[in-house]
């Protein structure tokens, strides 16, 4: 720096001497920290996962759990969803090979979620079928053992159970894919496993099957179900969205009646496709097959109205009307207690009925179910009507009903019963009160007790909404939450 003295400029310079040894701790110093900052930087700041270990680490995962689940007691109830998962698992591996490592995770991720549910039980909860509504006598075999049980609603079916139904028995009973049969009197059928089938939009995700031994069922498939019907004689195959009859007599012989829609009867020799009001029969043994022939048309009910009331005090007829048949010999009314009409409930059998009308007395009160088929050439019949009900109320019930500032109608709900993405409600109600589950109508029967069948597209929580109503426009409201797993 300069300094001024006088006329003079004195330069004077500040000099700092460092040691060779100092100057090296120095600089070995300096380099220590900023090893050990980078050091700290790499294993403290959150890096992201390596994708091809993300995935290896996920395969492993998948592979894990799924030999657990393979490894359930109740595997064997569960095959179709370890078989899909086991593909999926595969489909996992080939992609973690081919380097499509996204593609591995997300598969692998998808076999864990599966794998769990079984683990955890939830899968099983749900059998291949459940029985919806019973009456009289009827049982069910389960697979493991050797004595029969009292069916009662609700009841979960699985592969291998027996169902059977007495003289005067009779059970609705619906599939996981929403396939419904109805089982008549004197029926004696086995459960087999549905088939899951990894399907696109346009294609039957699930399909019912069971081994029909003997007697008489309905059969009605729903959007995307399909059902398959084994017999001794010959296989069933219901196109969605068809209604039909099939019946098996002592003989074996097995009878196939297509109602609405399409189903192909089939034996090892032969097969025929069978569209609506068709029939035809397969004979046991032989693996012929009767040409098809023709059914008539179901009969329309015109009067009653649906939930008409009477008096019985006014002993006036009950006037009971349908639709004229072409080509229709006769017709067959029935009216009963039941919806199944199981013959212990029925109160009026008339088959020989050539008009198109009836009038009945009713002396009982409570509420009648009403149905009606039509007999062509040969005794062949059309497809039942979808039944009407009637009720049966005295006058001073009727006058005594609630009015607008009396309680709402009382609402007794069982809990629902859920079978996959199918749910059955179960209640009973007021007498002469009507009930809707989720907007739907329910049927009521004598007793007050309503059972209604629901079907959910949304996996996981969903809601269902019970509301009856009164003659004088009071409404009970219950909800209920249920948990759907779709597999």
């Amino acid at each position: 720096m300069m300094k001024k003295s006088g006329n003079r400029y004195e330069l004077e310079l500040d000099w700092y001497y460092i040691s060779k040894e100092n100057l090296l701790k120095w600089v070995l110093g300096g380099l220590l920290v900023i090893g050990i900052g980078a050091a700290a930087f790499y294993f403290l700041y959150p890096k992201p996962d390596s994708l091809p270990r993300r995935a290896a680490r996920e395969v492993t995962t998948a592979e894990g759990l799924m030999e657990k689940a393979q490894a359930l007691p109740h595997a064997p109830r569960v095959k179709d969803e370890l078989e899909i998962a086991t593909t999926r698992l595969d489909q996992a591996r080939t992609h973690l090979k081919t380097g499509s490592y996204q593609e591995a995770v997300n598969e692998a991720l998808e076999v864990q979620s599966a794998a769990k549910r079984l683990i955890s039980g939830v899968a099983t909860a749900r059998g291949e079928a459940a029985i919806l509504e019973c009456g009289g006598k009827v049982e069910i075999q389960r697979a493991s053992r050797a004595t029969w049980e009292a069916a009662r609603a609700g009841m979960q079916l699985f592969e291998g159970d027996f169902i059977k139904t007495g003289a005067s028995g009779g059970a609705d009973v619906v599939a996981a894919d929403g396939t419904m049969y109805r089982i008549r009197p004197e029926t004696l059928f086995e459960v087999h496993r549905s088939s899951v089938v990894a399907a696109g939009p346009e294609e039957d995700k699930r399909r019912s099957e069971i081994k029909f031994i003997v007697g008489t069922i309905d059969v009605n498939t729903g959007e995307g179900s399909r059902s398959i019907v084994k017999t001794d004689a010959a296989t069933a195959d219901i196109a969605q969205r068809s209604s039909v009859g099939v019946d098996v007599d002592q003989a074996k012989s097995t009878g196939l009646s297509t109602y609405r829609g399409q189903a192909t009867l089939s034996t090892g020799e032969s097969k025929v496709t069978l569209h609506e009001r068709e029939r035809a029969v397969a004979q046991v043994g032989s693996g012929t097959i009767s040409p098809k022939v023709r059914l008539p048309e179901t009969p329309t009910l015109l009067r009653p109205d649906e939930n008409a009331s009477f008096d019985p005090k006014k002993k006036a007829p009950v006037e009971i009307r349908w639709s004229v048949v072409k080509d229709a010999i006769r017709y067959r009314l029935q009216i009963a207690h039941s919806r199944l009409f199981i013959p212990d409930s029925v109160i009026v059998d008339l088959s020989d009925r050539v008009r198109n009308e009836a009038t009945v007395t009713v002396n009982e009160e409570g509420t009648f179910f009403w149905r009606v088929a039509a007999l062509g050439k040969g005794n062949l019949a059309s497809e039942w009507s979808a039944p009407r009900k009637f009720k049966v109320l005295a006058s001073g019930a009727a006058s005594s009903a609630p009015g607008p500032e009396a309680a709402s109608p009382t609402l007794t709900l069982q809990r629902s019963q859920v079978n996959g993405t199918i749910v059955i409600v179960t209640g009973k109600i007021d007498s002469g009160a009507s009930v809707t589950v989720n907007g739907e109508p329910a049927e009521i029967d004598a007793t007050g007790t309503f059972r209604k069948v629901i079907s959910f597209n949304k996996e996981g929580l969903n809601t269902v909404e019970v509301r009856a109503t009164d003659g004088a426009g009071n409404q009970t409201v219950r909800r209920e939450n249920v948990i759907i797993q779709i597999f």
